[in-house]
């Protein structure tokens, strides 16, 4: 009886382990384009929306603006990690890093409280959507 309790209690941490293992290994994947696309752009309250809205104001929701901040340091960076669902992988891979890096400035407005960087990074990253979906967004 000792012996089944034992092996039972074995198995049973085999599978733990398995399925903590395999839970670590999804939370390494990257969010896929399409999850990127409705985490920061999609619907009324997007936070790409929040942001050009903080940016046309004269005094924005500083809270605010880090907390799409932080959204678009979570995942944009992701869409990098994914191939292009059309278009050239060279293309992809420059368009993805600009918005990345802008990502990083909207950030740095962020905690500097830097009005006008938040207005230059705002139109940057505004403007990035639309050559990248030029190229990149399927039919």
């Amino acid at each position: 009886m000792k012996s089944l309790i034992c092996g039972a209690s074995l198995a049973v941490l085999i599978v733990a382990g398995l399925i903590s293992a395999r839970v670590d290994a999804a939370a390494d994947d990257p969010a896929s384009v399409e999850v990127v696309m409705k985490k920061l752009f999609a619907g009324k309250t997007a936070p790409a929306k929040s942001l050009q809205a903080a940016a046309k104001s004269d005094s924005p929701d500083w809270a605010k603006v880090k907390e799409v901040s932080d959204l678009f340091s979570k995942y944009a960076p992701d869409l990098g990690k994914n191939d292009p669902p059309k278009g050239d992988k060279a293309s992809w891979a420059k368009l993805t890093k600009a918005l990345t890096d802008e990502t990083k400035k909207l950030a740095s407005a962020a905690d500097k409280k830097d009005s006008g960087e938040l207005k230059a990074s705002a139109k940057a990253i505004g403007g990035s959507c639309k050559s990248c979906h030029d190229a990149h967004r399927p039919e």
